[in-house]
This record gives structure tokens, sequence and C-alpha cells, in this order.
């Protein structure tokens, strides 16, 4: 995939946030949540560094239909209406903690256990902004200053959408 190309969910990658049908490792889950068709794959690739190969993961959600960017095929390219409309979505505090559980498990593995316990406890906007501190300070610990900035923002542009 280009580094210029624009990623965007599919209906299907829409669909996998909800089903999980696919059973995506934690770190191709995280980037699927991610990917929401405003950022280029070169931004991707240098905010999700931490994650190892964003490359070869992108690679893995088109070739698995969940993503698709303008001029490239996707698993829907017959379907016309490939990008999903936002309602298909989870709900924003869903996909806000499912991005956090996502992105700290993939950063920390087992580490991330007891930091997903209080993630668990978060049921409402308040309770996830409260714990992007920590949050931001245990991925910084792990991944690196640059890469929790940058996954605590993510978290923040989900949430203003709630």
């Amino acid at each position: 995939m280009l580094d210029s190309a624009v990623p965007r969910k599919t209906l299907q990658g829409q669909r996998e946030l909800v089903d999980r049908r696919q059973k995506l490792h934690a770190r191709s889950r995280s980037l699927l949540i991610a990917v929401h068709g405003a950022h280029s794959v070169a931004e991707l690739k240098r905010q999700f560094a931490a994650l190892g190969d964003v490359g070869s993961i992108l690679d893995e959600l088109s070739a698995l239909g969940l993503i698709a960017a303008d001029g490239m095929p996707s698993a829907s390219a017959a379907n016309p209406g490939a990008a999903a409309p936002a309602d298909a979505e989870l709900p924003p505090l869903q996909l806000a903690r499912a991005f956090i559980n996502e992105t700290a498990v993939a950063a920390l593995g087992l580490r991330a256990f007891l930091f997903t316990l209080k993630l668990e406890r978060c049921y409402t906007k308040a309770e996830l902004t409260e714990l992007l501190a920590e949050y931001r300070r245990v991925l910084g610990k792990a991944k690196g200053e640059e890469f929790a900035v940058a996954m605590a923002l993510r978290v923040e542009d989900i949430l203003r959408r709630a």
C-alpha cells in the first residue's frame, strides 16, 4: 500500500469491530480501530511504529477486506457502498474502550492485565477521560512518549464524538 494512500474501513471492517469473527491479533485490531479515512499510510506507520511492521498489518487488513484506500482493491470492491456509514461503527464510548484495551494489550502484553481491569470499570466518557493519564503513562513507559501521546490523541478524538 502506498504511503500516500488514506485507508478507510470497509463495511466488512465496521462489522468486524462488532462481531470479531476474524480473531485478529491485538495489533491488527488496534490498527483497524484507528483507520477512519483521515490519516495516510505514512502517518499510521509513524504513529503506530511501536506495534511493529504497520505496513504488513495494513496489508493483512486489506487482504481480509477490512480496509480499502482510493485506487486500492478490496474484498468488497464490487459493492460501491463499501465505505460503511458512521452508524455501522461501534458507539464512540465502546470504540474508545476497545481502542484503549487493544493498544494496551498490544504494547504491554501480559503486563496490561491490571490496567485492563481498571478499564473494565469505566462506563462513562468522564471515567475514560480520567483513565487517559494512566493510559498514557503505561504506554509511554513501555513504548515511548511519542507512541503514548499519539495513542492518547486517538482516544481523545474518538471521545469527542461521544
